[in-house]
């Protein structure tokens, strides 16, 4: 079943050009060809033309208008074979509001010739005129390419989670390409497997190895674009004109143990061309396995006076017919602080069997939580993880004050893992009092993450006993054995104030304690002097 898509481009594709089509004086009355049409005519008989300027400037002379429905695909609009000295140009918008998509003097002798990559549906308004007071005899064909298939990547927001701004430092000055990278390992972009890469000096990074040590352009335009052909290939994170000849750093490193390494190219307090007292700083990230892309931007400003304060964010592929483009930074002025952004691929060969744990590599272990209980003079000390990435043990610390720790055990952890793990380890000879816990976990790059501390109580048999702790409201309470009843019960607060006062005449039952605020406390037989500590939570 055809879709309505593909009624457009087969309509777009089947409209000739006949001589009935007259030609058009004025953008208002454009004549509309299509794919495939060749047309012959002359501009001697038309009147001047003021459009805005688009590659190339107005001529003294008449020009001809000709309206084209674009197609989704790459379309060539040429002159060459014309009679006279042509220059060309294509607008989008509207006729009272024409916007530049592309225009050239002389491409082929001194005839012309331009390429764009049209937008399904969209009109375009073509001006054929020439240079100077120049006009004659023109033919203009009108060539079009089917539509280029789409970059298969998804995009998720992230948090900024940037690696540390380091490496081997990249000496390049102002719109060049450095020389050729090693990555470190193999990565699969957009379909087609690299080792080794390029960085420029105006913020992408290309797999394009011919573009080593060569002009890297500043002038930005909206993706994709056949033109410039040096940003084709590559990751433009996002592409604008910085100047780190005269200042900043520009550096890469690879970092992690196989197979989920990952390739880090940072750009670390780099002016911004025009504007130097604003600076650019941000991450391009390639992760081993996975293929997935990290865009981490620490500060980008705009420059205003300078190319518009454009940039584009966005993934480009071989030879510029398609893209994957955040949405809002396309060729536009924007800013960012401490964003991150995940380019994710979604079909074979890039997306591979770990590609779905591109976001948990983020964050290698998900844990789920962490507590401990007493259990008949131990303590035990339990943990979940929601998924595991990179992992490679667990080690449980212990502290007499939540200053000094030191491990008590440690538990391999899964390496990799998509569903809940349970762990758990018993400290059979806690001291008495209050001991409090941590768990610290390291990945097999070494990097660690060190949870919350938790606080367990490890109390003699001369000391009260409250459960569940920390708690509120209603607490479980046994006394010592050697208590005489009714007893007084005292909890206070850490300047010593009791904050409540009760008696109780049974060993064991439930005490009242709502109305305390959440902190620590201690709670006091005063006959005994000893004190077990409260936590309200």
């Amino acid at each position: 079943m055809s879709t309505a898509r593909d009624i457009m481009i087969m309509a777009a594709l089947a409209l000739p050009f006949s001589p009935a089509n007259a030609q058009s004086d004025l953008c208002g009355g454009a004549t509309l060809i299509g794919c495939g049409a060749v047309v012959a005519g002359s501009t001697v008989p038309f009147t001047v033309d003021v459009a805005p300027f688009c590659g190339t400037t107005d001529g003294t002379a008449g020009g001809v208008w000709f309206r084209f429905v674009g197609t989704g695909g790459s379309i060539t609009a040429s002159l060459c074979g014309s009679g006279y000295d042509t220059k060309i140009r294509v607008y989008s918008g509207a006729c009272g509001g024409l916007v530049c998509v592309v225009g050239n003097d002389d491409f082929c002798g001194l005839q012309s010739q331009v390429t764009w990559i049209s937008t399904l549906a969209v009109n375009y308004y073509i001006l054929v005129h020439g240079f100077g007071g120049g006009a004659g005899n023109y033919t203009l064909s009108l060539t079009c390419a089917a539509p280029p298939v789409p970059m298969c990547y998804s995009q998720t927001a992230t948090p900024y989670l940037a690696d540390p701004y380091a490496g081997t430092v990249v000496a390049l000055t102002d719109d060049v390409h450095s020389g050729v990278v090693n990555i470190g390992f193999s990565f699969c972009y957009n379909g087609t497997t690299y080792t080794q890469c390029v960085i420029s000096s105006n913020n992408y990074v290309t797999f394009n190895l011919a573009n080593a040590g060569t002009y890297s352009p500043w002038p930005t335009v909206p993706v994709p674009a056949i033109t410039p052909a040096q940003i084709s290939n590559s990751i433009l994170n996002p592409w604008q004109d910085i100047h780190p000849g005269i200042g900043g750093t520009v550096s890469y490193q690879t970092l992690g143990t196989a197979p989920y390494r990952r390739f880090v190219v940072s750009y670390l307090n780099v002016p911004m061309f025009s504007c130097t007292s604003q600076r650019y700083s941000s991450q391009t990230v390639l992760y081993e396995s996975t293929n997935c892309i990290g865009s981490y931007i620490l500060e980008k400003n705009i420059c205003a006076a300078w190319n518009g304060g454009n940039a584009v964010h966005a993934l480009h592929n071989n030879g510029g017919t398609s893209a994957s483009v955040v949405p809002g930074r396309n060729n536009t002025q924007w800013l960012a602080a401490s964003q991150g952004r995940f380019f994710i691929p979604t079909c074979a060969p890039c997306s591979t069997a770990t590609t779905a744990q591109c976001l948990s590599m983020l964050l290698p272990v998900e844990l789920l939580r962490f507590h401990g209980r007493n259990e008949t003079g131990a303590n035990i000390l339990e943990w979940a993880t929601a998924s595991e990435q990179n992992s490679d043990r667990f080690i449980v610390e212990r502290s007499p004050d939540a200053v000094r720790f030191h491990a008590i055990a440690e538990r391999d952890g899964a390496g990799h893992s998509s569903g809940v793990i349970e762990y758990a380890i018993r400290d059979d000879q806690p001291p008495p009092g209050m001991n409090f816990y941590r768990l610290r976990q390291v990945d097999l790059d070494g990097t660690e993450e060190i949870s919350e501390v938790i606080v367990l109580e490890s109390a003699p048999e001369d000391l009260l006993h409250l459960f569940p702790n920390p708690g509120n409201g209603s607490i479980q309470y046994r006394l010592p054995e050697h208590v005489r009843l009714p007893v007084r019960i005292e909890v206070r607060d850490l300047s010593n104030r009791i904050a409540k006062s009760l008696v109780v005449n049974s060993s064991a039952g439930t005490l009242d304690f709502s109305g305390l605020v959440a902190g620590s406390y201690a709670v006091v037989i005063p006959e005994s002097g000893r004190a077990t500590q409260l936590i309200v939570d």
